[in-house]
């Protein structure tokens, strides 16, 4: 019963550990620094109907009232016009500016933790078969509600939702409909969070406990902080225009989600709140809601990976958490993603893998890049100096290390667990068989 206990605490311990370190780090990582990232679809070529498709939205919307501009329907039908042909990607996550940490991401409950185990970066833009807003608002969200209550009473479906699962099931796509359970869950995320963005940036900063500000809104907070804090001009004008390109999607966004209700997975107990969950982003029921959001949301983004969408593997967070045949199968078939996430400092790979063993996993990638794209295009995702010695013990064949199946993880944790309480044990004069 005891070591039962311990090996209980310790995948508890583990869980939770995992979840707040890759955070931790996050938010170290960016600790006071004021630059400008670059932005990840900036390759991408706009056709000059799409240009002036902003310019239009610009000119109609601006200067932006967050009181009247969700009535606005001329400056509604421009967003609408430039943002259905935008990637879904470009817009995972919203950042702003705190006057003592730097550059954070808007500190919301993102359902879809993908944009933090790996933020979405040059790498993801560079096939042409990426989705657009247009793909998710297709004008058939009706039919994907309806076939996601089919699909939740189908067992063949329901069990590739499972940690056991096996690997890639592509003869399942059409049962259980893929491409429709891809789109729907990335309503549910898009929807969640461009309403906890709208709460955040329309109303007070008292309210949201985000800026400590007596500014109007925390659009206004935000704008502030970089006006104050960004000294070169041309930088700053990138920081204002991309905080406000990102407040004018959370708008249309709930212009586009306002008609449409949630269909989610039946009722479940979610987990205790959290105390003091008082402010405006955190109260017991939005708490609740958001579970609810989140297990449907994952269900269905691994029913559409587990079948072979490609859409939904490259939206997916992979990690130890995947059954190990699901690994294997995106490894053989997006060797470029799969290098990425074992390379990343953040997934959900890293606490099987050294700081050195993780570069040799950046240096195949980029020499993946490389050789796909060429070395100029390959830099805009790695820095070649800085991975000089991987890409070196790389292009010797040198041997990659890849983590273990987290069954095997959690078993020689037993196995630790074991002798250390046999090792008690014997030095408390107990017998141990």
């Amino acid at each position: 019963m005891l070591r039962r206990i311990l090996f209980g605490l310790c995948v508890a311990l583990f869980l939770v550990s995992y979840t707040v370190s890759g955070a931790t780090f996050k938010y170290f990582w960016n600790m006071g620094d004021f630059t400008v990232p670059s932005d990840p679809k900036a390759h991408i070529k706009e056709s000059a109907e799409h240009q002036d498709a902003w310019q239009q939205a610009l000119q109609k919307c601006l200067p932006i009232n967050r009181i009247e501009i969700s009535k606005d329907e001329e400056c509604l039908e421009a967003l609408q016009t430039y943002f259905l042909n935008e990637p879904v990607w470009a817009y995972s996550t919203l950042h702003y500016y705190d006057r003592s940490d730097g550059l954070q991401p808007l500190p919301i409950k993102l359902v879809n933790s993908r944009s933090q185990v790996l933020p979405y970066s040059y790498a993801d833009f560079l096939s042409d078969d990426i989705p657009y807003w247009r793909d998710i608002f297709d004008g058939s969200l009706h039919r994907h509600r309806s076939r996601f209550r089919q699909v939740i009473e189908d067992d063949e479906c329901m069990e590739l939702s499972k940690q056991t699962s096996i690997g890639i099931q592509e003869h399942l796509a059409k049962q259980c409909a893929a491409r429709a359970m891809f789109k729907y869950a990335t309503f549910l995320d898009a929807c969640n969070v461009s309403m906890q963005r709208m709460m955040i940036l329309i109303n007070s900063p008292l309210f949201s406990e985000v800026f400590n500000s007596t500014s109007s809104s925390g659009y206004e907070a935000a704008q502030e902080i970089i006006e104050e804090k960004i000294e070169d001009r041309a930088q700053r004008e990138v920081a204002q225009q991309r905080l406000e390109k990102g407040f004018l999607h959370a708008i249309w966004m709930e212009y586009e989600c306002s008609p449409w209700g949630y269909s989610l997975l039946p009722e479940f107990d979610p987990p205790p709140p959290r105390e003091g969950t008082t402010t405006i982003t955190r109260t017991t029921s939005i708490d609740q809601m958001h579970y609810r959001i989140k297990r449907t949301h994952d269900t269905l983004l691994k029913i559409a990976a587990k079948c072979g969408d490609p859409w939904a593997i490259q939206s997916f967070p992979l990690g130890i958490f995947t059954s190990d045949e699901f690994n294997d199968d995106v490894k053989e078939r997006y060797p470029l993603l799969m290098h990425r996430h074992l390379g990343s400092h953040t997934g959900w790979f890293r606490s099987e893998l050294s700081f050195r063993e993780r570069l040799q996993h950046q240096a195949k990638a980029f020499l993946l890049l490389e050789e796909s794209v060429g070395e100029k295009n390959a830099q805009k995702e790695y820095d070649p100096i800085g991975l000089e010695e991987a890409i070196e013990y790389v292009s010797d064949d040198g041997e990659l290390k890849y983590a273990r199946p987290l069954r095997d993880i959690l078993r020689a944790r037993e196995k630790r667990f074991n002798e250390e309480e046999d090792q008690i044990l014997k030095e408390s004069g107990f017998e141990v068989p």
